[in-house]
């Protein structure tokens, strides 16, 4: 990443003339929150990077610098970012206008964004390890190793790590309407 993921949210947001007041109101968070991480004053969940990216229009793969130029995926990191709440590693290969993201997510212990949302897209979420709370449309359940969940997105819903251990999930969601 250049300085910081919030760093990254400041620059797509001014080329794209946003202020932070519509990008608050695009994503359903405060301005004053979106202000702490533009500046680096506030860490972010993977749910904040989903609704920051989601409302700039852009794939969360646009906020991570590959680390290797191959056509081939030899190994299975591309683009890695490493947050106090969660480290991301995109799994896309060198496609243009890909139809999905493939990640590997990992959500650190407590990382308890419990707040319900929607978004344009279906989603896959299988769980490596751990346990994953599941929120959708106000029903929660439990997902353990080697279970699964497929939506449609649109549907309001979230899923957290309340547990003291971390969870693995690897994460297929599609790019409905964004920029690649």
């Amino acid at each position: 990443m250049t300085d910081s993921i919030g760093g990254e949210f400041r620059r797509i947001r001014k080329e794209k003339k946003m202020t932070l007041k519509e990008l608050s109101e695009r994503s359903g968070l405060s301005m004053s929150f979106l202000s702490q991480v533009e500046r680096g004053i506030s860490t972010v969940t993977f749910t904040s990077v989903r609704k920051i990216a989601e409302a700039l229009g852009v794939s969360v793969n646009f906020f991570f610098e590959p680390e290797e130029e191959s056509p081939i995926k030899r190994k299975s990191l591309k683009k890695r970012a490493d947050q106090p709440n969660f480290t991301y590693t995109s799994l896309t290969g060198d496609l243009d206008q890909p139809q999905f993201t493939p990640a590997r997510i990992e959500l650190k212990a407590g990382e308890s964004q419990t707040a319900p949302y929607s978004h344009r897209g279906q989603e896959f979420v299988y769980v490596l390890e751990g346990e994953l709370k599941v929120m959708l449309e106000g029903h929660e359940e439990t997902l353990y190793p080697h279970e699964s969940l497929h939506i449609d997105s649109s549907k309001e819903h979230t899923w957290y790590n309340e547990t003291d251990k971390p969870v693995i999930l690897l994460v297929v969601s599609t790019n409905e309407g964004r920029e690649g």
